[in-house]
């Protein structure tokens, strides 16, 4: 009878671990999203540098990460407008025209670098920006 409760309680005990590794799992394996939001890029310093295109850029990004990491990006992007600033965020400050691979951008952005997600693509891909000085 001793045997017996023993081998119960082994039983109950692996399957309470394999359940907490499995779910622990399940949180941890990697999805791909499409998200989509808005961009401007601005100069930062409006008084000294101007940026066309002044409207905001209408971006599909896929994304690829944890299960949670996907959740939490999607909820702080999806249908929100990020600002990308010039001589930071991956975008140049120097004046001329420049055309930005967006996913790079993107990338190191700090509003999606810290959210633990890739980016694997974005729709358009390449955006041509100028910068200018305000005269």
């Amino acid at each position: 009878m001793n045997s017996w409760r023993r081998r119960l309680v082994d039983l109950a005990t692996v399957t309470a671990i394999t359940a907490i590794v499995w779910l622990w799992a399940a949180g941890q394996t990697a999805q791909t999203r499409v998200i989509a939001f808005d961009a401007i890029i601005d100069s930062g310093d409006p008084t000294r540098l101007a940026v066309t295109p002044t409207e905001p850029l209408h971006l599909t990004v896929e994304i690829k990460g944890s299960r949670q990491a996907v959740l939490d990006a999607t909820q702080s992007l999806s249908g929100r407008t990020i600002r990308l600033i010039t001589g930071a965020d991956g975008v140049p400050s120097t004046l001329g025209t420049h055309e930005l691979v967006l996913k790079d951008v993107l990338s190191v952005s700090p509003a999606v670098a810290p959210l633990g997600v890739d980016v694997t693509a974005v729709t358009p891909p390449v955006v041509r920006i100028a910068i200018e000085r305000v005269k």
